[in-house]
């Protein structure tokens, strides 16, 4: 059935192609109507124009690809109904399952793009607004940055360093605040530059004082072992949605550094890995849907179930999220819920369309 499987492929990858175009040139059209202003003062002409489109492509692609895989699939079985192809193709001998796993190969592939533009495109896209400081992106982008102050979590400890002084593997002017296991603060040592050779940082012209504020000793050198490198610390205020797989992992893991919550980091790095598999579920939810609309004849009920369905889905996904973000949720939890919740529908669907097919 090899034929099969290339003929639901070609409809489906049309579909999704004209649809995620579709949808991201209208998104885009918006963002530029927003980002006029910011545009224009560039000197006008296409140029920033055609920079901005291709910077700002990759976060809402990413966003996009979920949807379009949905209405793609509804779509497709829509039309295969409408001209009884599907009847046919029951009637050849294939179950709900023998379509699904025809689909498989590609809701791989657009796994594989979802990951490829979340893991590449993404943080490119954003480090290259962020540099050129265009629209929101000329403001602080993230919880770290208060007043020209980034506060970094590096461990048990707090740094607060002048946004200004973060350079490419160098930190200047900036303040250690040394804490037990209980939070309570130990000493402060106010540091005059940080450089970072060797696998570690070394601390210059350090001025340590006790909690009570005396000054307890001052040291010209002294080595700091974190796991903070100069990419990471390029990263610091970026929200754990602009970064790669990797480099969440490095915030994730070590001994907790960042300017946001540890289990923020964790939580975006589940979630990063689960939206892969959000495109294969989707096809799984149309051909459940699917049968049961064709034996109705009733395509209207395909689009119904099938949106309401899926966009509960990226609600329930984002309120999940959400609670895994400010830490109401365990990570993992936050990330695996709404795919579990969403693979028991679209199960109950194509067992409830067998319990009716047994006889009484």
């Amino acid at each position: 059935m090899k034929t099969l499987a290339g003929y639901l492929t070609r409809l489906l990858v049309m579909r999704f192609l004209l649809l995620l175009f579709g949808m991201g040139a209208f998104l885009l059209g918006l963002d530029l109507m927003v980002n006029a202003n910011s545009l224009l003062t560039e000197g006008g002409g296409i140029e920033p124009l055609v920079r901005y489109i291709l910077l700002r492509s990759p976060t809402i692609v990413s966003d996009l690809i979920k949807i379009a895989t949905l209405l793609a699939g509804l779509l497709t079985f829509a039309t295969l109904i409408r001209h009884g192809e599907l009847t046919a193709i029951w009637g050849a001998g294939i179950s709900q399952f023998g379509l699904f796993l025809r689909l498989i190969p590609l809701a791989v592939v657009l796994g594989g793009l979802q990951f490829a533009v979340d893991d590449f495109a993404v943080p490119v896209g954003f480090d290259g607004l962020r540099e050129w400081g265009i629209g929101e992106y000329d403001r602080a982008d993230g919880a770290g940055l208060t007043e020209g102050v980034t506060w970094i979590h590096v461990g048990r400890d707090i740094v607060r360093v002048p946004t200004a002084n973060i350079g490419e593997g160098r930190l200047d002017d900036f303040t250690i605040f040394q804490r037990d296991d209980n939070g309570g603060l130990l000493a402060r040592l106010d540091v005059a530059e940080a450089h970072y050779a060797g696998g570690l940082w070394v601390l210059s012209g350090i001025e340590e004082r006790s909690a009570q504020g005396g000054v307890l000793r001052q040291s010209a050198r002294r080595d700091w072992r974190i796991s903070l490198d100069p990419e990471s610390l390029r990263n610091l205020s970026a929200h754990p949605r602009h970064l790669s797989f990797d480099q969440i992992s490095r915030f994730a893991g070590g001994d907790g550094q960042g300017t946001w919550a540890p289990y923020l980091y964790r939580t975006w790095l589940y979630e990063k890995f689960s939206t892969c598999l959000v495109p294969l579920l989707m096809l799984l939810l149309c051909a459940a849907l699917a049968q049961q609309s064709q034996r109705s004849g009733r395509v209207e009920l395909l689009f119904l179930g099938g949106i309401a369905i899926g966009f509960a889905f990226f609600i329930f996904n984002g309120i999940t999220l959400a609670m895994g973000e400010v830490g109401l949720l365990p990570p993992l939890i936050a990330s695996a819920v709404p795919l579990v919740a969403l693979t028991a529908v679209a199960m109950s669907v194509i067992y409830w369309h067998e319990l009716k097919k047994r006889p009484a």
